[in-house]
């Protein structure tokens, strides 16, 4: 069968030729063309890139996979990205994430998950589980702050009996009471459980940061709302949200796109295409502020400092994905054996190998569809925890004033083979979903990678003075955190004042 390609029809008018594209060009004004962007790239041109010029790719990002996308007559958008790949994965996105829930009912969508593994309608929970062990397939479903994403990868001839269990197990609504009131105790119980610390830093980050939005509320719920949930609740919250101009669709790997199309009008084709008015979607309010919660049996002290940053949208985004790989993550037992700290190029990795006893550090870009966050994540003992922060603030102040060529040329070639190593089917199918869903179009990788090689030095610098000079701060503590008390107005000086640096 023949395979078409939809290709936005605007995306001529928002082309620029290679020729007037500089370093002094504004990245998100570029846009590839499609049609001239279809061959897949090889593997063995993954090499060290060395210092490329401004506006230069390498050789094997200027070719990107086949992509091929459709929309069914409800509305329902289905695409797929073939590749040589042995398997197929489904990823099934749909526009409902905490932001779209109550506070009376906060924690639903991740109850909502948690009960689709108890069984369907359809299916038993040990029938479940049954089909998906006989085709060996490997499922997941998470749950977010604005999406819910339900995954399914397994062999090319068990895709229509995937996408039929993907079907029952998303766009079932009806819930055995018993199973809702055992689920409730289950999750209650999860409450209380602290021990994936970092996820409990994000958290409380977007608690203290968006403290008047559902977006800053938790993922699981609390006490309270959990308690509200009934099976009324639930069937309300799938009815509204739950409807195809709300999901995506997309297939990845072993893939024929017409033979997808077709599964997909015949499993998704029926789901209805209108629903009750959404809550949630207007803006949230950054709000300057922290939280400390001590606990001096926890081993290790942990922070959280974030910033407020660019949505998905804005033309800031790629220079902050850059600013991620360039503050990067820090693992004493492998970098501080690799370079001495007054060798390393990244001023955060020194400082962070002058403190005693750290633990780990990783740095976050958290984009939404009208708002973003970007910040670190450190660990360390507790009579190190209060340097800790002040070595995050000073790197990230220092962006701000200057951005080293070779702190670029790594940043860049980090990105590049990001962009190369992305085999893993799950991550490819999220990243297709979130783009259909946010830029209304999949980005090729060549033009993440040319948006990428044109933002130089100055520019970066220009673009975090705008978001991270003089602003407010989000701070989470949690642990043996005796050294950090009140210290808002000492952080929040890191943000305006160069004496500190």
């Amino acid at each position: 069968m023949a395979m078409r390609a939809c290709i936005n029809p605007l995306s001529k008018l928002l082309m620029r030729s290679n020729s007037i594209l500089t370093s002094k060009v504004n990245p998100s004004t570029y846009i590839l063309n499609p049609t001239q962007d279809s061959t897949q790239f090889s593997k063995s041109q993954l090499v060290n890139h060395g210092e490329l010029e401004d506006g230069v790719i390498p050789e094997a990002l200027k070719y990107s996979l086949p992509f091929y996308q459709d929309t069914l007559s409800n509305g329902l958008r289905v695409a797929s990205e073939p590749s040589n790949v042995p398997l197929v994965t489904l990823t099934l996105q749909i526009k409902a994430g905490v932001r779209n829930e109550s506070f009376q009912m906060n924690g639903i969508g991740h109850f909502l998950k948690k009960l689709r593994a108890r069984g369907t309608e359809k299916r038993s929970r040990s029938q479940l589980a049954a089909d998906l062990e006989n085709i060996g397939a490997a499922f997941n479903i998470n749950t977010g702050k604005e999406m819910t994403t339900f995954q399914i990868e397994v062999q090319p001839k068990d895709l229509a009996k995937a996408i039929d269990i993907l079907a029952d197990v998303s766009l079932s609504s009806k819930f055995n009471k018993n199973f809702i009131e055992e689920q409730r105790e289950a999750s209650l119980a999860g409450l209380r459980d602290t021990r994936d610390v970092r996820k409990f830093i994000l958290e409380n980050i977007h608690y203290t940061a968006f403290r008047d939005h559902m977006i800053g509320q938790p993922i699981r719920g609390n006490q309270i709302s959990v308690g509200n949930i009934t099976q009324e609740g639930i069937k309300d919250y799938v009815d509204a949200h739950y409807i195809a101009p709300r999901m995506i669709l997309v297939a990845t790997g072993s893939v024929n796109h017409e033979e997808f199309r077709g599964l997909a009008e015949k499993h998704f084709g029926n789901v209805k295409n209108n629903g009750r008015d959404i809550i949630g979607d207007d803006k949230p309010v950054f709000t300057g502020s922290q939280v400390q919660i001590r606990d001096d049996d926890v081993d290790m002290s942990h922070a959280g400092i974030f910033y407020l940053a660019p949505s998905w949208n804005s033309e800031d985004y790629f220079a902050f994905q850059i600013l991620q790989r360039l503050m990067g993550d820090y693992r004493p037992a492998r970098d501080s054996i690799i370079n001495h700290p007054h060798l390393q190029y990244n001023y955060l990795h020194k400082w962070f190998g002058e403190i005693e006893d750290f633990g780990e550090h990783d740095s976050y870009y958290i984009p939404y569809s009208d708002t973003g966050l970007f910040g670190h994540y450190a660990s360390t003992l507790d009579l190190s925890g209060f340097f800790a922060p002040h070595a995050c603030l000073k790197a990230t102040r220092k962006a701000t004033n200057y951005v080293m060529e070779a702190e670029k040329y790594r940043a860049r070639n980090r990105y590049y083979n990001d962009l190369l190593n992305n085999n893993d089917l799950f991550s490819q199918g999220k990243e297709i979903a979130d783009q259909l869903y946010y830029a209304k179009r999949r980005i090729p990788r060549s033009e993440v990678a040319k948006r990428v090689s044109v933002a130089d030095a100055r520019y970066l610098e220009k673009v975090y003075t705008n978001w991270l000079w003089d602003c407010e701060l989000a701070l989470a503590f949690y642990g043996p955190i005796f050294t950090q008390v009140r210290l808002y107005g000492t952080y929040r000086g890191y943000t305006n004042d160069s004496n500190q640096v």
